[in-house]
């Protein structure tokens, strides 16, 4: 994916205050660390931001007084609702060295376990995985459709590209699919022994009462 080159610039003002200003302007606030340098506050379009958070990209590439740099997207942060971006934090990258990132998980089909009354659960969400900037996966999609009950979806599953090192477990499950648990409906006759569970002497009493009342009426 070709990778668009944002204008952005530092930032005099830092905090919640100026972020809100900042908002409202139709700006987002970044920070970036990395590379044994202080970390750095700056802005940019929210409108540039956005899109290319939609479009999926895990490198963005900022142009900052002029000068022209590549960043990876460490952490997005979101509203109280988690759906507006409202702060980045950028990491400063070497594109000939690896990096440690996370990618998601999409898993792909209906599994025929699901079909004959099973569960799909699904463990994992995203993996971390190493390798050169421009080689980050965007997502992994495996199939699932020949997992039947009992079966698991495991790491070294998944279709790892060569120049990719997956950081987990590779016997770590992905998903698996576990047999749905019926309830049990309680039956009457556990009903009448827990009622017969109760003392006799209190059941008699309470009858006895009964009928005085009825005979007062």
């Amino acid at each position: 994916m070709e990778i668009k080159i944002i204008k952005a610039e530092r930032r005099a003002k830092v905090g919640t205050h100026a972020s809100r200003k900042m908002r409202k302007a139709g700006l987002l606030p970044l920070v970036i660390y990395g590379h044994g340098e202080p970390p750095e506050s700056i802005s940019a379009s929210s409108f540039d931001v956005l899109t290319a958070l939609g479009q999926g990209a895990r490198i963005m590439e900022l142009e900052i007084g002029g000068k022209s740099e590549q960043f990876l997207i460490k952490e997005v942060q979101y509203d109280h609702l988690g759906e507006t971006p409202v702060h980045l934090d950028l990491t400063r990258i070497a594109m000939d060295e690896r990096v440690r990132v996370k990618v998601g998980i999409e898993l792909r089909g209906t599994p025929k376990g699901v079909d004959e009354g099973g569960m799909l659960d699904q463990h994992l969400v995203n993996i971390e995985v190493e390798c050169l900037p421009s080689d980050i996966p965007d997502t992994f999609h495996p199939l699932v459709l020949e997992l039947g009950i009992g079966d698991s979806l495991l790491v070294k599953d998944l279709e790892i590209p060569a120049n990719v090192t997956v950081v987990v477990d590779a016997d770590e499950r992905v998903a698996t699919i576990r047999a749905a648990v019926e309830e049990v409906p309680e039956t009457e006759e556990g009903e009448g022994e827990t009622k017969d569970a109760q003392p006799e002497v209190i059941s008699r009493g309470h009858k006895d009462q009964e009928g005085d009342d009825a005979g007062k009426a």
